[in-house]
């Protein structure tokens, strides 16, 4: 109490050091609110689409990366990678920005350049300044490594001579004095640059929608970034529609014409078969017995089935080696975690055959995403291998089953039982041909179809309202300021009155016993 006792009556008295200093801290923040550049905020959202209904409930389309199976956290993920950044990079020839000195500030120039600064090759992360007065241009150039040099020129067809090596100025007519600057990255210093820039996140946890959004004082330049993001990002995503609906369509047709020869075969045999024996209805009695063995036999039948495509699908890994092609993932896989790995796998052999494309043979990027591929097959092989015990495991009791009600329909005549197979394997092969025919179909409307993976909800937008300098948000806390730094001064002259203190009674013991003495 004592102590604020004295602040307040020290704040009193000396009432122009509160007025001096906040004077002070409101010439400080309108200073600061003059010289910060301009700060706008650019956005952009898109939404991905949904199956319909009738989709929705069908395995024909699952992991080809159009509908409910596509998982917005996944999309986030690709938006905000580097591959993506890069083409926008090499797009737009982001790697050199221009500047130029506007008042406290440097302001951009991008779209447009008044002049092109020609660096030597191989040339490493470089801020050029050049000033341009009348016929006379000073270049100065300081690296990443520190290093900084500066030279003139008269004449624009001279080279600048500096410690980088000759730069070259290429302009198509006279360039306005003033100063210039130039940042110049390396692809993957602007890569990662821009990336830091914008940011890509959902509405919410359950939403499709993804926002882009960065705040920036270039806000010409964000808007085409975010612009050619959706753009490049738009295109691929149809391309990876049409090219797995194409691997599928193949794998289709094959399977359509495989079953519907095997249907031929069943029908003959099963006609053959009618006319030796004249079966008629079958007993009453029999019906349960057969109705589970049918039950049974469906769900054996569906367990070979999935050994037959884990078998395929190991086949096919262990047959491409180093020539990776997408797998069918629409084969009705029941295993959740095998279906992930074959979408994951699918997706980085899109992604290295996009990588080929533009990158050559022993590049460290197309290396990495090479061993990050072997990886994944690897793990797919041991999941298959998993699964398929397993599946083994499950198919042996349900052919324990089978064989159990098998057995009780030995009662009824043979060639009524071995017609019965029949017509249940006829079954079986029709229902399978169905299928495969309704899929085909559904993937050929899917390619047919101008229905895209994505919309765009909102394109690139600059909002035209200030992000900063705030002058309202500024000035309190310079006011603030400005009222704190007077009591910051008292409670520090306060401080080493006391610490003297301290120090001169420790350092003269006897004087302070006696003046002890003299008081009592």
């Amino acid at each position: 109490m004592d102590d604020l006792k004295k602040l307040i009556i020290w704040s009193l008295r000396r009432w122009y050091i509160y007025a001096a200093c906040l004077v002070a801290s409101v010439i400080l923040g309108y200073l600061y609110y003059r010289v910060s550049p301009p700060t706008f905020r650019v956005s952009a959202s898109l939404m991905l689409r949904n199956q319909s209904q009738k989709n929705a409930k069908s395995n024909s389309f699952n992991g080809i990366g159009f509908g409910g199976e596509k998982l917005a956290i996944d999309e986030v993920e690709v938006l905000q990678s580097s591959s993506l950044m890069e083409q926008v990079v090499d797009h737009l020839n982001l790697q050199t920005l221009y500047y130029q000195r506007a008042g406290f500030y440097w302001k951009s120039l991008y779209p447009s350049r008044p002049f092109t600064l020609v660096l030597p090759a191989g040339c490493p992360n470089v801020i050029a300044v050049l000033t341009v007065d009348k016929d006379k241009y000073v270049l100065s150039v300081e690296d990443a490594f520190g290093e900084e040099s500066e030279t003139s020129i008269t004449d624009l067809k001279q080279p600048f001579k500096t410690h980088i090596g000759n730069v070259f100025v290429s302009a198509s007519s006279a360039i306005d004095d003033g100063r210039y600057r130039i940042i110049y990255n390396t692809t993957e210093w602007a890569v990662q640059d821009f990336c830091n820039r914008v940011s890509v996140s959902r509405s919410s946890r359950e939403s499709r929608i993804i926002h882009l959004a960065a705040t920036t004082s270039e806000d010409t330049l964000m808007r085409d970034v975010l612009e050619d993001m959706l753009a490049i990002y738009y295109r691929e995503s149809v391309a990876d529609k049409n090219l797995l609906a194409s691997q599928i369509e193949l794998f289709l047709k094959d399977r359509v014409v495989e079953v519907a020869g095997e249907m031929d075969s069943t029908e003959a045999v099963l006609e053959a078969y009618k006319r030796a024996y004249r079966i008629a209805n079958l007993d009453a009695a029999a019906e349960s017995y057969r109705t589970n063995s049918e039950h049974y036999d469906q769900r054996a039948a569906q367990l070979d089935a999935d050994l037959a495509i884990l078998d395929f699908i190991t086949q096919q890994l262990n047959a491409m080696g180093d020539d990776y092609t997408v797998l069918p993932s629409n084969m009705g896989i029941s295993d959740g975690a095998i279906s992930e790995l074959v979408l994951l796998y699918n997706s980085l052999v899109l992604t290295r055959e996009k990588l080929l494309q533009t990158a050559m043979s022993g590049n460290p990027k197309l290396d990495s995403h090479t061993a990050q591929l072997d990886h994944t097959r690897i793990e797919l092989l041991s999941a298959i291998e998993k699964s398929r015990q397993s599946t083994l495991l499950i198919r042996e009791n349900v052919r324990k089953q089978r064989d159990l009600y098998a057995s009780r329909l030995q009662s009824t005549p043979e060639q009524e039982r071995r017609y019965q197979e029949m017509l249940r394997e006829r079954k079986l092969k029709e229902k399978q041909y169905n299928f495969l025919v309704e899929s085909l179909e559904e993937n050929a409307l899917l390619l047919a179809s101008d229905v895209m993976p994505v919309r765009i909800i909102e394109r690139p937008t600059i909002y035209p309202m200030l992000v900063s300098p705030n002058l309202f948000h500024i000035m309190p806390r310079f006011i603030l300021l400005g009222l704190l730094l007077p009591i910051a001064w008292f409670l520090l002259v306060t401080w080493l009155s006391l610490l003297r203190s301290t120090l001169a009674e420790s350092s003269n013991p006897a004087v302070s016993d006696s003046d002890k003495a003299k008081s009592e």
